[in-house]
C-alpha cells in the first residue's frame, strides 16, 4: 500500500513539475495570475553582470511586484470595459505602420544623410539668419536637422509619386 502511495506521489509531483516549464525547456514559473504566467527567463532583463546579490533580489522583487500589479490592472480593465472599448485593432495597425515607417526612414537617413557640415555652410547660415554668437556645434545640428527634413520629404514625395504611377492605391 505504501509503495503504491509513494509511486503515485512521485508521478503526481512529476506531472506538476512538467506543468511549470515553458515550451518544454526548463524555464521555471516565477508567478502566475489569472491566465498569465511570468517565467524565470522573463527576469533576465532585470539582472546583469556585476550586480550584488542584495541589489538583484531587490530588482527582481520589484519587477515581479510591478508585473503582478500590471496583470491585475489589465484583468480589471478587461472585466470592466465594454467589448467595443477593448478593440484596439485599428490603433495597433496604425502604430505598427508608424513604427515601420520610422524604422525605414531612419535606415534611409543613416545611409544617405551627409553629416559633414563645412565652415562655409555655417557662416552662410549665420549670415542668412542673423544669429550672433551661437555655438557652431548647435548650428551643425540645425543644418543636419534641416537636411534630414528635406531628405524625408524627398523620400516621401518619391514614394508617393512612384505609387501614383504604379496605381498602387485608389482614392474614392
Amino acid at each position: 500500500m505504501r509503495i503504491r502511495f509513494a509511486i503515485g506521489l512521485i508521478c503526481f509531483l512529476a506531472l506538476i513539475s512538467c506543468q511549470n516549464t515553458k515550451n518544454g525547456n526548463n524555464d521555471k514559473v516565477v508567478a502566475t495570475i489569472y491566465d498569465k504566467t511570468l517565467y524565470q527567463s522573463d527576469l533576465q532583463s532585470v539582472l546583469y553582470d556585476g550586480i550584488s546579490v542584495n541589489d538583484s533580489l531587490i530588482r527582481t522583487k520589484s519587477f515581479i511586484d510591478n508585473w503582478i500589479r500590471r496583470q491585475l490592472l489589465i484583468h480589471q480593465a478587461e472585466n470592466n470595459l465594454a467589448e467595443s472599448e477593448l478593440d484596439f485593432s485599428r490603433q495597433i495597425e496604425d502604430y505598427r505602420t508608424s513604427l515601420i515607417i520610422y524604422k525605414y526612414e531612419s535606415m534611409l537617413i543613416e545611409q544617405n544623410l551627409d553629416t559633414v557640415v563645412s565652415d562655409n555652410e555655417i557662416a552662410k547660415y549665420i549670415e542668412d539668419n542673423s544669429l550672433i554668437e551661437i555655438d557652431t556645434t548647435a548650428i551643425r545640428y540645425i543644418i543636419l536637422n534641416m537636411r534630414k527634413k528635406e531628405l524625408i520629404e524627398r523620400m516621401n514625395n518619391s514614394l508617393y509619386n512612384k505609387a501614383v504611377k504604379e496605381r498602387v492605391f485608389e482614392i474614392y
